[in-house]
C-alpha cells in the first residue's frame, strides 16, 4: 500500500544527532502511513551503522549507501527515486522534529489543494540531547501563494523544512545537481511547477547547533545561490521578461555578497549591475553572467559538482 508521507533524508555525519531525530519522527501524532529513506552520503563517523541498526529493527526504514560523496542535492534526488509517498518529508536529520509537524502540514496541504507546505525552524543553543519541540496546535497563521515562483523570487525560503507532493518534486526534476547545497534550488524549482504553496509561520523543527552546517560557509551559499539562478535563467528563456530580471537579480545579489565575503570580483561593475538590476533597466542575459561564472570556479574551498545543467 503507497504511504501517505515518505520521509526522504540525506546523511552525511550526523551520528550525534540521529537518534534523537528519529525519536522524534517516531514520536508523530496524527492518523498517517509513512516510510523512511535514508541516503548516506559516505558518511566518515558511525551514521551508516546506526541507519542500519534502524533499517533492522523497523520495515518502514530503508538506508541508501553510496562510495562517493556527492553532496545533499544529488542525495536528496537519489533517495525521492526510490520514494513511495504521496508526499515527501523534507527535513535536516540533525535537528528536532515538534510532534505535529507532518499531522499539521498534511493537513494543510489538503485543506488547501496544496503541492507544497512550508513550515519554519528554530535555533535553539541547548544541546541536542535536551531539546523539546513543542506541539503546534492550532496557534500559527498562514499565508496561501496561487504564484509560488513570484513567491519564491521574492523573499527566499531555503530551509528544509517542507512537505511537497512527490509528483512535484518528479515533475520540476528535484534539486540542480550542479549545485552542492540543495537548499535555493528545491525550493526555486518546486515552485517554477507548483500550483499552490501554503507558508506557515508554525515551528516545525527545533535546531540546535550542531557544528557542521555547510551554511556557515557563506561563500559556498552564495557560489550556489548564484549557480542555482544562473542555471534556471539559462533554462528557462520562455519565462517573462520581469521574472528573467527578478532571476538576474538574485545572480546580481548573490555577486555581490559573496564580494564582501572575500570574493575577488571587481567593486564598480558589480554595484553598477545591482543599482540597474534594482531599476529593472538591464537585459536578463544570462551569457552576460558567465564571466562571474568562471571566476566563482576557480574559487577555493567551494565544493562544487562538476555536470551539466538539467533543466
Amino acid at each position: 500500500m503507497q504511504p501517505d508521507v515518505s520521509f526522504v533524508l540525506p546523511v552525511y555525519n550526523k551520528a550525534a544527532a540521529l537518534p534523537y531525530f528519529f525519536a522524534s519522527l517516531l514520536a508523530q501524532t496524527g492518523e498517517m502511513s509513512f516510510e523512511v529513506v535514508f541516503v548516506d552520503d559516505v558518511s566518515t563517523d558511525n551514521s551508516l551503522d546506526i541507519l542500519n541498526e534502524l533499517a533492522a529493527r523497523h520495515d518502514f526504514v530503508r538506508v541508501i549507501s553510496n562510495k562517493v560523496n556527492a553532496g545533499p542535492s544529488v542525495r536528496l534526488n537519489q533517495g525521492v527515486q526510490s520514494a513511495q509517498g504521496v508526499y515527501l518529508a523534507l527535513f535536516d536529520c540533525d535537528e528536532i522534529l515538534a510532534p505535529d509537524a507532518i499531522e499539521t502540514m498534511l493537513s494543510l496541504a489538503k485543506q488547501h489543494g496544496a503541492d507544497m507546505v512550508h513550515g519554519r525552524g528554530r535555533k535553539t543553543d541547548a544541546p541536542i540531547q535536551d531539546v523539546r519541540a513543542k506541539p503546534i496546535g492550532k496557534n500559527f497563521s498562514i499565508t496561501v501563494h496561487d504564484d509560488p515562483l513570484a513567491r519564491i523570487l521574492g523573499r527566499g525560503m531555503v530551509r528544509m523544512t517542507w512537505l511537497v507532493k512527490r509528483d512535484l518534486f518528479r515533475m520540476a526534476n528535484g534539486c540542480d545537481e550542479a549545485v552542492f547545497v540543495q537548499d535555493e534550488s528545491l525550493a526555486l524549482r518546486l515552485a517554477s511547477r507548483a500550483q499552490r504553496l501554503v507558508e506557515s509561520d508554525m515551528v516545525v523543527t527545533m535546531a540546535p547547533d550542531m557544528g557542521s552546517h555547510i551554511s556557515q560557509n557563506t561563500l559556498q551559499l552564495n557560489h550556489d545561490r548564484f549557480l542555482v539562478y544562473l542555471n534556471f535563467l539559462r533554462a528557462h528563456p520562455e519565462l517573462p521578461r520581469d521574472v528573467r530580471v527578478k532571476l538576474y537579480r538574485k545572480c546580481i545579489s548573490a555577486i555581490k555578497k559573496a564580494r564582501r565575503d572575500g570574493a575577488p570580483f571587481a567593486a564598480v561593475p558589480v554595484l553598477m549591475r545591482y543599482m540597474m538590476g534594482k531599476l529593472g533597466l538591464v537585459d536578463p542575459d544570462p551569457d552576460s553572467l558567465m564571466p562571474y561564472r568562471q571566476i566563482f570556479r576557480h574559487m577555493p574551498n567551494i565544493r562544487r559538482i562538476e555536470k551539466e545543467v538539467s533543466c
